[in-house]
């Protein structure tokens, strides 16, 4: 296990690495990922999350054909950044392309009652997504927040075989980062364009 960072600079540095090398992640270290996920807090308490783990090749074959399939209709085809811009749009690009590469993958879902989805569904469970990703990141694994498969939730659900009250809500791909690629400074914008004290 690498050394510990401070908190801060854990949040400060990261950010999303898509270029994952094929090597394993070790055990201790998806133990790891899990036990910060679970630390997470959530409304009522509730912990309404799920993982599933995926290291099989041939799970992760079959959905990353459906995320290729997500990435070229929203983005891929027309080879057009747009708002992503252009290096947001390489490594997205590469991450479409080469998913199924990363060894080991962790689809977060949350379980639900069946009432009409709300953005209230998926707040109690992206505190435990980012705790995975600020793991990741003092482990000195890659990782990125993702959700392009589920524009393919029927057939993932079916890969998946998740029971009806279950809907995936994010893909997070881990591995150790490819060589020039890691965490770092973020770019962000200034803090004062995006806050409002009392009233817009």
């Amino acid at each position: 296990m690498p050394n510990e960072i401070g908190l801060f600079e854990a949040i400060d540095t990261q950010r999303a690495l898509r270029y994952i090398k094929p090597d394993p992640v070790p055990s201790e270290m998806l133990d790891r990922i899990l036990l910060a996920a679970l630390k997470a807090p959530s409304g009522g308490n509730n912990q309404p999350w799920e993982f599933v783990i995926i290291q099989d090749q041939d799970v992760k074959d079959q959905i990353a054909v459906y995320y290729k399939r997500a990435w070229d209709e929203s983005y891929g085809l027309s080879k057009d950044p747009g708002r992503l811009g252009a290096r947001s749009y390489s490594s997205a690009e590469h991450l479409a392309s080469h998913i199924a590469e990363a060894p080991l993958w962790i689809i977060i879902c949350v379980r639900h009652n069946g009432s009409p989805e709300t953005m209230g569904r998926g707040a109690s469970v992206f505190p435990a997504v980012q705790n995975m990703l600020l793991a990741a990141r003092g482990l000195g694994l890659a990782s990125v927040l993702t959700t392009f498969h589920t524009r393919f939730e029927a057939e993932v659900r079916e890969i998946l075989d998740l029971p009806e009250n279950v809907q995936t809500v994010a893909l997070l791909p881990f591995g150790f980062p490819e060589e020039g690629h890691g965490y770092g400074p973020t770019r962000r914008a200034p803090v004062d364009e995006v806050m409002h004290f009392d009233r817009w």
